[in-house]
């Protein structure tokens, strides 16, 4: 059975860091020295912008500085996501020749690497429902959305499920929700949101919620989950681009 490794690595005060770790993961990949990797981890409170984002039209800055929410932008593309610790993130890294994703369009990717992930909410009883691109629904409200990096042969796949998050304070800080929004080029999408534990109508807990959808995954890709961490290469690159690119203002705002 084809062996992937599991990383359980999180910077959750640190929203920077984490996604410092998910590109060096792809950057490892793409040099060879890393296996195809499953993530899971968490931010505290913060926001997300997409790579092409004008973080001025989708975030109210004001209030995410009174309320001490990060704001840092990702290497991928989208709309602009709140996260805190009641959203559990995932990363999925592999080749573009991989079996699971080798000669799918971009918009059939998504579809294979979020299938995990839906099945996992089927054990739990729900009726998920995937909208593309790359979004899960219940009931017809979003509770897992995610987004794509491609760099040459390598790509980056990663996601975020709403388990208790705070949704009214999501509301208020990205401009998407107000009547007003205009968004800019790439402009964030609003829709209905929910969280896992208000479908489930259960207390959830995240040691066991993880255990269930590393089982999913397993089962769902034929793979064996072992569980790793970084290497010094990875780390060394973790740590150049959290200084060079994700804790630099001229990163995050300056688009």
């Amino acid at each position: 059975m084809e062996e992937w490794r599991f990383l359980e690595l999180e910077y959750p005060s640190n929203p920077a860091m984490n996604l410092a770790v998910d590109e060096a993961i792809l950057n490892a990949i793409l040099e060879g020295h890393a296996p195809p990797t499953l993530r899971l981890w968490r931010n505290d409170r913060s926001v997300i912008v997409g790579r092409f984002q004008r973080v001025c039209d989708e975030v109210d800055l004001d209030l995410c500085m009174r309320m001490g929410i990060g704001v840092v932008r990702r290497a991928s593309g989208g709309g602009a996501v709140y996260q805190d610790l009641g959203n559990l993130n995932y990363t999925i890294a592999l080749t573009d020749d991989h079996r699971l994703i080798k000669g799918l369009a971009v918009a059939e990717s998504y579809k294979v690497l979020c299938s995990w992930l839906q099945k996992a909410l089927e054990l739990m009883g729900l009726n998920p429902e995937f909208k593309p691109p790359g979004n899960i629904l219940i009931n017809g409200k979003k509770v897992s959305g995610s987004a794509q990096l491609r760099r040459r042969r390598g790509v980056l796949h990663h996601g975020t499920l709403l388990v208790n998050a705070d949704l009214n304070l999501m509301k208020k800080a990205l401009k998407a929700w107000r009547d007003d929004y205009r968004g800019g080029e790439i402009a964030s999408i609003s829709m209905p949101v929910t969280n896992l534990m208000d479908e489930l109508q259960i207390k959830i807990d995240f040691d066991e919620l993880r255990e269930i959808l590393k089982s999913s995954f397993e089962k769902t890709f034929s793979v064996k989950l072992v569980d790793e961490g970084l290497t010094d290469h990875e780390r060394f690159i973790m740590e150049k681009l959290y200084r060079e690119k994700y804790s630099r203002d001229s990163w995050n705002f300056c688009r």
